[in-house]
């Protein structure tokens, strides 16, 4: 009978918690993600083939971006969020597919009513990178800056760049990527 109860009890809160979480206010659970454009997936290593000659390759392209997040937000013009933000791309050195970006904790920053409103974001947290032809990379630290205008209630157009490093046999990496995305968040 007591486990019932507070079966009973939990399903009740839950069930009250989930219904007022989605009620257009942003206070509250959210969660969205945005597809885009990256016009720019830069990677870069600084390799020696031979001691004392420094050898180095460095890539730029273009790819798909997309982001993730799934968060709280603590009133009207802040939230807190885990972030996926990143790449896929072709890559020149082998014409197979790769990916990178960053994984981690971002705050979003509203300025003005939610509908109409210019927002920044600003993380912390991991960079990571992995294609077909290349060995794991093992992540590094990751940043995330960005900005944008939130047009309609949930729907919002921004411009995220991210940077970080990976290592790889014994080789640091480094990464940036310039997404511009639109997104849907939803609260």
């Amino acid at each position: 009978m007591k486990t019932t109860a507070i079966i009973g009890v939990l399903l009740t809160v839950l069930l009250a918690s989930t219904a007022a979480a989605f009620d257009g206010h942003r206070k509250g659970f959210v969660i969205g993600g945005g597809l885009g454009f990256a016009p720019i997936v830069k990677w870069e290593v600084e390799e020696s083939l031979e001691e004392g000659v420094p050898y180095g390759h460095d890539e730029t392209r273009a790819g798909v971006g997309l982001h993730l997040l799934i968060g709280y937000a603590w009133g009207e013009k802040n939230m807190i969020v885990y972030e996926g933000n990143a790449a896929g791309f072709t890559t020149a050195v082998s014409d197979k597919s790769a990916a990178q970006g960053f994984s981690g904790v971002g705050w979003y920053h509203y300025f003005g009513r939610t509908g109409k409103t210019a927002f920044t974001v600003a993380g912390l947290g991991l960079y990571g990178y992995d294609a077909e032809y290349d060995d794991p990379h093992d992540s590094g630290f990751g940043m995330l800056l960005g900005g944008g205008y939130e047009f309609a209630r949930h729907w919002q157009v921004g411009g995220y760049l991210s940077f970080g490093s990976t290592t790889s046999h014994d080789r640091d990496y480094n990464h940036a990527t310039l997404n511009v995305l639109v997104s849907g968040v939803f609260f």
